[in-house]
């Protein structure tokens, strides 16, 4: 193969690795599987190791990897079910080492039982900050707002900038009425990602309860470059707060 035949192929073999690792984490974080997204990662594989053993020109695969795309989609279609059971056999080759049977049982509402589950994983691995920043959120769930707190903030020891992390650690503060730490955590979610819409919103609703509204006015404005229509609701949320002010 000539140089730039190379070039396509290797790049071919990197695309097929990164769907392969797409179907991991999408497992790993959701317990679920698609076949359509299986069958599509696939198909890349097939074309990539069809080149070599037909002696083909890797050109080929500037039709084949758009080609396994549309197939993948088409898949739905009853007679092209049939790429759905090596899709999945493939698929399963990357699911090896990500079951979460605790994280599984969170996903169906069973937090009481994802909480022991997620408690003796920990044990086993410590340093896991997905079981840490999931037990906080079954602990969140329980109403147990003290261990979210505690186990959250473990999740930032492990990973100090996931703005997600932060956001939710202010939530939890706020569900447990203490809304200047609530603010300082969305704070703190901004500046590890400014303009994450989320945190906005959330600390502009915190100023409001605090009666700021002028910090609240500044997120509103902050929010107004992400989110437009979360904007807007914030802005009547001020300007309601605003009018039922009590007078001192």
């Amino acid at each position: 193969m000539h140089i730039i035949e190379i070039v396509i192929w290797v790049i071919g073999i990197l695309w097929a690795i990164v769907q392969g690792v797409n179907i991991r984490e999408k497992t790993r974080n959701e317990q679920a599987t698609e076949h359509t997204f299986e069958t599509h990662a696939f198909l890349i594989v097939v074309s990539v190791i069809i080149i070599p053993v037909l002696d083909l020109s890797p050109f080929h695969l500037l039709w084949m990897l758009p080609a396994s795309f549309a197939l993948s989609l088409a898949s739905v279609i009853f007679p092209l079910k049939l790429l759905w059971l090596p899709a999945s056999l493939y698929g399963s080759l990357w699911y090896i080492g990500t079951r979460n049977p605790a994280l599984a049982l969170y996903r169906n509402g069973d937090y009481d039982e994802s909480i022991e589950a997620f408690k003796k994983a920990i044990q086993k691995n410590p340093n896991s900050r997905e079981n840490q920043f999931y037990l906080a959120m079954a602990y969140d769930k329980v109403g147990n707002h003290d261990k979210a707190i505690e186990h959250f903030k473990e999740c930032i020891r492990l990973k100090p900038d996931d703005e997600k992390v932060y956001c939710n650690l202010g939530l939890t503060y706020k569900d447990s009425g203490d809304l200047t730490n609530a603010a300082e955590s969305f704070s703190k979610s901004i500046q590890v990602k400014p303009g994450y819409a989320r945190a906005i919103w959330n600390l502009g609703k915190t100023y409001i309860e605090l009666q700021d509204f002028d910090k609240a006015m500044e997120q509103h404005t902050a929010l107004q470059a992400v989110d437009r229509v979360n904007a807007d609701e914030l802005y009547s949320a001020i300007t309601t707060a605003k009018r039922i002010e009590p007078v001192n």
